[in-house]
């Protein structure tokens, strides 16, 4: 896959600081000013579950590649329906970011996943100081197909995955306020973030066996609703999350910093993705320790 300089114009807006109030860099001539400055260490992956398009894109280098362009990647979704999620697959080597990208077809919590239930699980290795992606298809998995043991040994971590993000699920969902249900969240060290089918955002921790809020809710600029196959919520880096909403086609950081949380900046899909390219969902991974707010 060939990485291609983004070369969009730069015209989404930055939150002014950590205060609220909105200003645009639109139109400065400053070229420090026109890049596009997401949290450094991401790396992430959009899907338009409609067209079948598919983009990674490295926050590092801010350059993307078209995961679709060669059809002997196992990656390639050309003509495939699905929903990418990230799995932190825990191993005695360690932590290992895998993304998985299930048909769309799957119901998380409903039944066990097999290989018939995803269409490739990948990971990033790093060669030359260049991050590059690998993935299995899901026929390696297929135990008729003589998948080895460590294949399905995989596989059943990651159900015993899916099986405890969907107890977490339904914990978060309990503890939101009555005439609010959950459209997604993510788990930041001991804080619980969720984002609401209304687009509100709810920060929750653990007090004695209960989730209880920690702050006020609040909402996110041009989200009025979320639906959980048209939104994401990834890890930025210690201090917060990125939020993706298909409704806006943007990315949020939602962060906090020594105060509560908040939208510290917002960027427009299109200012590092190609032009007409209006993905559905996204997801990604971190390096850890990546900081650089």
């Amino acid at each position: 896959m060939k990485l291609h300089t983004t070369t969009l114009l730069l015209l989404g807006t930055l939150l002014a600081g950590c205060g609220g109030g909105s200003s645009s860099n639109t139109g400065t001539s400053d070229t420090a000013m026109n890049t596009i400055d997401l949290p450094d260490g991401l790396t992430m992956i959009f899907f338009d579950n409609t067209t079948s398009r598919q983009y990674l894109y490295d926050t590092q280098s801010e350059k993307y590649e078209d995961m679709n362009s060669d059809s002997t990647q196992n990656y390639d979704m050309s003509g495939k329906h699905g929903l990418p999620i990230v799995w932190f697959h825990e191993s005695t080597t360690g932590v290992d970011q895998k993304i998985v990208m299930l048909n769309d077809t799957f119901a998380i919590g409903d039944e066990n996943l097999s290989h018939r239930s995803f269409h490739y699980l990948g990971h990033f290795h790093e060669a030359n100081n260049e991050k590059h992606f690998a993935a299995h298809s899901a026929d390696e998995f297929n135990p008729d197909n003589n998948a080895s043991s460590t294949k399905l040994a995989t596989l059943d971590a990651l159900n015993a995955h899916l099986w405890q993000q969907e107890e977490i699920k339904a914990k978060i969902a309990n503890a939101l306020p009555s005439g609010e249900s959950l459209c997604n969240y993510y788990v930041l060290d001991k804080e619980h973030i969720a984002l609401s089918t209304t687009g509100q955002v709810y920060l929750l921790s653990e007090q004695n066996g209960t989730l209880l809020p920690t702050q006020a809710a609040f909402g996110l600029e041009g989200v009025s609703y979320c639906e959980s196959d048209k939104s994401a919520i990834v890890k930025a880096n210690d201090h917060g999350v990125i939020i993706f909403s298909a409704q806006s086609q943007k990315l949020y950081l939602v962060d906090n910093h020594g105060m509560d949380f908040h939208q510290h900046s917002t960027w427009d899909i299109d200012r590092f993705l190609p032009a007409g390219f209006t993905p559905t969902v996204m997801t990604g991974i971190v390096e850890e320790g990546t900081h650089d707010h």
